[in-house]
């Protein structure tokens, strides 16, 4: 079949890359293996029989706490292309027999077809998105598949502007990139950088492109060192855009004390511990949309470090939580002790949740004095959850709203509130059994006015009335 009206673009990977050997892939900590980014060798990606140059990133399939900061590690593979029109993808997986195979999001109703030997899969695409596929019904080697429209003109800066940085394709040891007001960063496609983005007290700040940052070459931060792939303190009008960011070597993403901000199109997989993925503290007008995140750690988090937080949406993005929440405000919500704080306008849409394996998908922990309010999740499709796993057991609530009193993240001595929170169309396909929670602090810190409608979980519609209090 040809697919004439199609129009592809791939990137090259840099060749100095590291090939990944079989060893490469078994999971061991970082002081054992060898946790760096590579190349793979046994994970083939085609489109409209075009190879594809596929990494192996890091991952992490345990579902507990690790107390020396050095979980278990694997790797899985990941790949990246443009395209517009209809395109046929081949993957084909040297390492084991294929007998089942599921393409996410499962909205998009594509079946992959499996080779006669087992090996390989075929699909169509016709919509730029990011694809996931899992095999043999394990998470295990699922391979994550990154599209975008072509760039056009406007998206790519002029390299001889002094306001922009452009970084072409290959492989790149930048320990640090600090941006001032106005600069623009331009990763292109190919380009893989072993460093970190970061910015202070600057304004009007645009990081964009196709390309990687990448954290493998930073020793995990073990709680004392922690070297973000994209942080931004104290900077308003920031706009981030289609950057993928891998293996970094604790959170991922941070915007902390900034207003309007447009994070759209990151693609992010950690696996360290403490990797959260996408994390606002005290921000204002922030809009979150078409990204996808797979951490170890809360995906998408909002608390209180300084001032307040509000106006914030989390739009069409997806997320596979290895360890912890996937959407999270909390548990530090005034971590600066400010009089009379609160978070407020807060939106998850259309979020598609592949994995969630270990506590709430939904949840809002008021840990300090905070009142929360005006909080809406709505239209959010939960593929596959086990939550309860591993340490997890501790909270095996699927959604989980709670004024509590915290000894590892509470910072101030009175409690809040949460109020005004609506929770609708929310549909959970497979995975556990499991309840939901809503607690209030005691008679004068409460819970009140929360809206539950067309919440549906494995076939069984969730009424108030169903929530452990």
């Amino acid at each position: 079949m040809k697919y004439t009206n199609s129009r592809v673009v791939v990137y090259e990977g840099p060749k100095s890359l590291k090939d990944a050997r079989p060893e490469d892939l078994i999971p061991a900590n970082e002081e054992r293996g060898d946790c760096s980014l590579m190349h793979s060798t046994s994970a083939h990606v085609s489109v409209n029989g075009q190879d594809l140059y596929v990494y192996e990133t890091m991952v992490n399939y345990s579902r507990s706490w690790n107390n020396a900061y050095l979980p278990p590690l694997g790797k899985t593979p990941m790949t990246y292309f443009d395209f517009e029109g209809k395109v046929r993808l081949s993957v084909t997986m040297d390492e084991f027999d294929i007998e089942k195979v599921t393409l996410s999001p499962l909205s998009y109703g594509i079946e992959p077809r499996i080779s006669e030997d087992g090996h390989s899969v075929e699909f169509e695409l016709d919509h730029p998105d990011n694809y996931t596929l899992t095999f043999n019904d394990s998470p295990e080697r699922a391979v994550h598949i990154f599209t975008n429209s072509p760039e056009d003109g406007a998206d790519i800066p002029d390299p001889d502007d002094p306001s922009v940085i452009y970084i072409g394709p290959g492989e790149w040891d930048i320990e640090c990139i600090m941006l001032k007001k106005g600069q623009t960063l331009y990763l292109a496609g190919g380009a893989v950088v072993h460093g970190i983005v970061n910015a202070n007290f600057e304004n009007d700040i645009r990081v964009c492109g196709r390309g990687i940052i990448d954290g493998s070459s930073f020793e995990g931060w073990k709680g004392n060192s922690a070297r973000i792939p994209l942080k931004f303190d104290h900077c308003d009008d920031l706009t981030i855009k289609d950057v993928i960011v891998l293996g970094s070597n604790a959170w991922c993403l941070q915007g902390y004390d900034n207003q309007r901000g447009l994070i759209d199109g990151v693609r992010i997989i950690s696996a360290r511990p403490n990797s959260d993925g996408i994390t606002l503290q005290s921000v204002q007008d922030y809009t979150v949309r078409n990204a996808f995140v797979r951490s170890w750690d809360d995906s998408l988090v909002v608390k209180n470090y300084d001032r307040n937080s509000e106006n914030i949406s989390f739009e069409n993005t997806q997320i596979w939580t290895d360890l912890a929440q996937s959407m999270e405000i909390g548990y530090e919500t005034n971590k600066g002790k400010k009089a009379d704080a609160y978070i407020r306008n807060i939106t998850f849409k259309d979020i598609t949740v592949l994995n969630n394996y270990h506590k709430p998908a939904i949840s809002i922990h008021n840990a300090d004095d905070a009142d929360i309010s005006d909080i809406v999740f709505d239209n959010i499709t939960i593929e596959h959850e086990e939550i309860g796993s591993g340490d997890g057991s501790q909270m095996p609530y699927l959604i989980d709203l709670w004024v509590c009193q915290s000894g590892n993240w509470s910072t101030t001595i009175d409690r809040g509130n949460i109020h005004d929170v609506v929770i609708r169309n929310v549909k959970v396909l497979s995975g556990n059994d499991v309840k939901c929670r809503l607690k209030g602090y005691d008679e004068e810190h409460t819970i009140t006015g929360v809206e539950i409608e067309n919440v549906n979980i494995l076939g069984k519609d969730l009424t108030i009335s169903d929530f452990v209090r």
